[in-house]
């Protein structure tokens, strides 16, 4: 599958995925994988993106732009798998920290970062709309 193709595939599961529909457009998704400084590690079935994660990173530090599992997919471990072997990942990139923003009323991801040792940095007032909601910042150690 070329990044065309794959673009497309991420953006419509990701508007599966996402409670307010994809937060990128598939011309996003596409430019992102074109990104020398990215990590993105998808799960297929059929051809059909069933999770995905999306890191960027520059020198040691790196954010967790996305992750997403469609929801028949839920509670299966793929969300655990595509965050451990994007560590695993970014480590060989010699990236020792893994950043993300995430919504304060997410409060499953918020369990689930913290589950895999993600530490609360802050808030960022009103930082999403469509609702509008805070983010909260967290790290991971790698």
């Amino acid at each position: 599958m070329d990044n065309r193709q794959l673009a497309k595939r991420l953006s419509e599961s990701s508007d599966i995925i996402f409670k307010y529909g994809s937060p990128w457009s598939e011309a996003q998704f596409y430019d992102q994988l074109a990104q020398k400084n990215n990590i993105t590690h998808v799960k297929l079935e059929d051809d059909k993106v069933i999770g995905f994660i999306i890191c960027q990173f520059v020198l040691d530090e790196a954010e967790l732009l996305l992750i997403g599992v469609l929801p028949d997919y839920k509670n299966k471990g793929i969300a655990s798998t595509l965050l451990t072997e994007a560590c695993e990942l970014l480590k060989q990139s010699n990236v020792s920290h893994l950043f993300l923003e995430v919504r304060s009323q997410n409060e499953e991801a918020i369990g689930f970062y913290k589950k895999y040792q993600f530490k609360e940095l802050g808030v960022r007032k009103n930082y999403y709309h469509h609702p509008t909601d805070n983010a909260v910042m967290m790290q991971l150690e790698i």
